[in-house]
């Protein structure tokens, strides 16, 4: 009985009768489907974790992979130089890197729209074979039927709306292109402010461990004092609390060098646990290099700061926008055509049928929106205010590009201003410093005078470290800030 069945009911009738059967014969088997179950594959409640089973622990991407020291700078990793890991950073930085398939996207995208200037042409191929119904008067057909065909499609007018959706890619393009420029000089900027930020905590760490020497000598100096009797236990402590400052500082500097190499690390585009050091640079410091007035600096930025013209090709892609949901108003001449063989052999209750026959035709279609639920005349709408936010966007760059110049020009000029003051500062200090310590040994100064002296030329020493990092850093903004790509 139950192979006649099988014989008698169609395929898909058989298989709902087999799940209604496995329903009603074993619920609980349908338990585990998610489509039975959902639930049951999210965390057990709001306040318990997710627990995955082995199949749903991903393994890691062949892109996750982090890069590393290239081979060719493994020799010299403990003393790599600015423009090394400019280098690297421009070629395998993950910023760079997404801003260049970005613009790859657009340009496909670009080349993608352009299509619509070609036919649409395909063809297909089918047959069919059995016993095939027809029409209520005519015999069915037992046989085998088959076709092979062409059809093309070709937009011939559309007033200027495929016109201006392949302007709006082309200006997306232009637009990627110019934030893949940008990218660029926000690498440099990054890799340089990161790299001299690097090297003025390793030098403030150097600075601490001269004026921890000092805060030696002084509780050295305070202690032969005490044993000569000219001195008391409390110039001591205090020379000795100085000292404990000034070493309790150290230690805080030296973790601020492990986290900016970290910093500059990932600047580069490393992991921040890369092992590699930099090379001192040359004391030559960038203080004759602007020459402009700051009205000609404003006048660079805005005709080279990239994000600025990324900014102005996204209006002209609106203003493309705007064109193609206006041209949907209108209507669309299509022209169509087909071409094909048809063959067929078999027969029918009134003879046999072998014959084949070619067929063809082409025609003009002529597509009206006499009414789209108000979604074109929406859509219009749309497209018009996303314009007029695109040119407030555009105003608000061009403001903010000419703040970025003026504020980064003052901050170099300020930097280079407190440069020379730093080191008016640190001759000054250092002097006092040693005249208040010959002062105390010879005891006319008491132990407040020469701690006050020592204090003065620590932070005088640090200020001039700042001063310097500072002008590197600020020159770097300062050329972002320009448009410029050379450090």
């Amino acid at each position: 009985m139950i192979p006649f069945v099988a014989r008698s009911i169609p395929p898909r009738p058989l298989v709902f009768l087999l799940c209604v059967l496995v329903t009603v014969a074993c619920p609980a088997c349908l338990q585990t489907l998610p489509e039975q179950n959902p639930m049951k594959y999210a965390p057990p409640s709001a306040g318990e974790p997710w627990k995955p089973d082995a199949s749903q622990v991903l393994p890691p991407l062949p892109s996750e992979k982090l890069s590393d020291i290239p081979p060719e700078l493994e020799a010299t990793a403990d003393n790599l130089t600015l423009t090394e890991l400019v280098d690297v950073a421009l070629r395998n930085g993950p910023v760079t890197q997404l801003a260049w398939e970005r613009a790859r996207v657009a340009a496909a995208s670009w080349a993608e729209t352009r299509g619509e200037y070609y036919p649409a042409i395909s063809g297909n191929v089918g047959g069919t074979g059995g016993k095939i119904s027809q029409a209520p008067e005519m015999d069915p057909f037992r046989g085998v039927y088959g076709e092979v065909g062409v059809s093309l499609d070709y937009l011939l007018l559309d007033f200027g709306g495929r016109k201006a959706k392949v302007e709006s890619a082309r200006q997306a393009l232009i637009a990627a292109n110019w934030n893949h420029d940008q990218a660029i000089q926000d690498v440099l900027r990054n890799v340089s402010q990161a790299f001299y930020t690097y090297l003025g905590n390793k030098a403030r760490v150097r600075s601490t461990e001269v004026s921890l020497q000092e805060a030696r000598t002084s509780l050295r100096s305070t202690s032969a004092r005490r044993r000569a009797g000219v001195s008391t236990i409390a110039d001591v402590l205090q020379a000795r609390a100085k000292m404990e400052q000034v070493r309790f500082d150290l230690v805080a500097h030296r973790g601020d060098v492990e986290i900016s190499r970290g910093e500059l690390a990932m600047a580069v585009g490393w992991p921040a646990n890369t092992v590699f050091d930099v090379a001192e640079p040359p004391d030559k410091l960038p203080l004759d290099r602007i020459k402009q007035n700051t009205d000609n600096l404003v006048e660079i930025a805005q005709r080279d700061r990239p994000e600025l013209i990324a900014a102005r090709a996204s209006v002209y892609q609106k203003e493309a926008e705007l064109r193609k949901s206006e041209s949907a108003l209108w209507p669309q001449l299509v022209a169509t055509g087909n071409a094909g063989w048809i063959g067929a052999n078999g027969r029918i209750d009134t003879g046999d049928i072998d014959g084949n026959d070619t067929k063809y035709y082409g025609g003009l279609q002529l597509q009206i929106p006499f009414f789209e639920g108000f979604s074109l005349r929406n859509a219009v709408r749309r497209t018009k205010a996303d314009l007029d936010a695109a040119r407030a966007e555009l105003r608000l760059k061009q403001e903010s590009i000419i703040a970025d110049a003026w504020t980064a020009y003052y901050d170099f000029r300020t930097a280079v201003q407190q440069l020379e003051a730093s080191e008016s500062l640190l001759a000054s200090s250092n002097e006092s410093y040693r005249v208040s310590l010959a002062r105390y040994r010879a005891g006319a100064a008491d132990i407040v005078e020469l701690l006050n002296a020592q204090s003065t030329l620590a932070l005088a020493r640090a200020q001039r470290v700042e001063a310097r990092t500072s002008v590197h850093t600020s020159y770097a903004e300062f050329v972002h800030a320009i448009g410029a790509q050379v450090l």
